[in-house]
């Protein structure tokens, strides 16, 4: 009988003592998140962050309520993913968008309710009205591309992001390039 009851406290201690079972909770891109080689949703989150900053502080939108009386309106134009990963582009997008709003010195010109054929920046040059959309200033539009190397059992990936906003005369009056590198060194066959 002794020798039961040693085993079984033995065994409720140590089940006590487990580690948590199942999903835990962490901080979305924050340092628990699985870092992959490919792009996540910290990459995305840092990156637009940064872009949209830079992008607000340009003199194409400081400048542009004083001479015009008005603040600038963007339309939210294409995004292309010609990277090796397949994720959900509207989460660039929309972060992008919606920080750009929060920084109260854009409007913002929604295409959320038509196809991607309508949203084009020949529609934006000439002016097609889109929806109940207004006129916009700027057209903003962005593409990912990627670079590969490998050296040994290191290889390295370099996602770009590239970001660029272009008034009604075609012209590019900023531009912004973000790069991601990532390295990793695995050993064995197949890798």
């Amino acid at each position: 009988m002794k020798n039961i009851l040693i085993i079984v406290s033995a065994a409720v201690l140590m089940s006590g003592c487990a580690g948590p079972s199942g999903p835990t909770r962490i901080q979305p891109g924050g340092q628990q998140a699985i870092t992959t080689m490919g792009i996540n949703l910290a990459d995305i989150t840092e990156t637009a962050g940064k872009m949209v900053e830079e992008l607000l502080v340009d003199p194409a939108i400081t400048r542009f309520e004083a001479q015009n009386g008005r603040l600038p309106v963007i339309n939210i134009g294409e995004f292309k993913n010609n990277s090796d990963q397949r994720f959900d582009l509207m989460q660039l997008t929309r972060r992008i968008t919606s920080d750009l709003r929060r920084g109260g010195q854009v409007e913002i010109v929604s295409n959320r309710s038509v196809s991607t054929e309508e949203n084009t920046e020949d529609n934006f040059i000439n002016d097609v009205k889109v929806a109940t959309a207004a006129r916009a200033d700027f057209y903003l539009e962005g593409e990912i591309g990627v670079i590969q190397v490998r050296a040994g059992n290191t290889r390295e990936k370099t996602y770009t992001f590239l970001m660029e906003l272009n008034d009604r005369n075609r012209r590019t009056v900023w531009d912004r390039f973000v790069d991601i590198s990532k390295q990793d060194t695995r050993s064995g066959v197949g890798w």
